[in-house]
């Protein structure tokens, strides 16, 4: 008895859906189509062991991460750069240090709107570690993961107006 999975209209479908979460436009057609095809020429190591479905959605992530990876690379080879070795320009626009200034404002009275226990946390974490915020405040380091963690979502929540 054959074992191979068989890939039916639903399954390319998925795959199809899966590919396009990570590469959008015509090309999630390219990434699907690669996709179904290693599916195909490697379904004899399929062995059962998780469903289908997660195979394949596993086949189509690693497809599109390597067509995200391949993209990037030749367009590097086009512009003739190397990550990391952009020209950095060395005065920003008075437009962009205009900008850099209101969001610090913003988030200094954002920061100074916190509870107290929270603030607290956030201006340590600057500068100390989770073990030395903890000492300095004499809470656990849990509690400076959880107080963290809040902080940050009030913060985000109220940027997001």
């Amino acid at each position: 008895m054959d074992t191979r999975p068989t890939l039916g209209p639903a399954d390319r479908d998925y795959v199809y859906a899966v590919a396009r979460r990570v590469v959008h436009g015509a090309d999630a057609d390219d990434v699907a189509q690669d996709a179904l095809l290693l599916a195909h020429r490697h379904r004899d190591s399929f062995r059962g062991h998780a469903q289908l479905r997660t195979w394949l959605y596993r086949i189509a992530m690693t497809a599109a991460f390597g067509y995200l990876r391949k993209r990037r690379r030749s367009r590097e080879l086009l512009e003739g750069t190397v990550p990391g070795d952009e020209p950095v320009d060395p005065q920003p626009s008075p437009e962009a240090t205009v900008a850099a200034r209101e969001v610090a404002v913003i988030a200094h009275r954002l920061v100074a709107a916190l509870a107290p226990k929270y603030r607290d946390v956030v201006m340590l974490r600057i500068d100390h570690s989770e073990d030395e915020t903890a000492a300095r405040l004499g809470i656990s380091v849990a509690n400076v993961k959880i107080r963290a963690h809040r902080a940050r979502a009030q913060l985000h929540e109220a940027f997001a107006w």
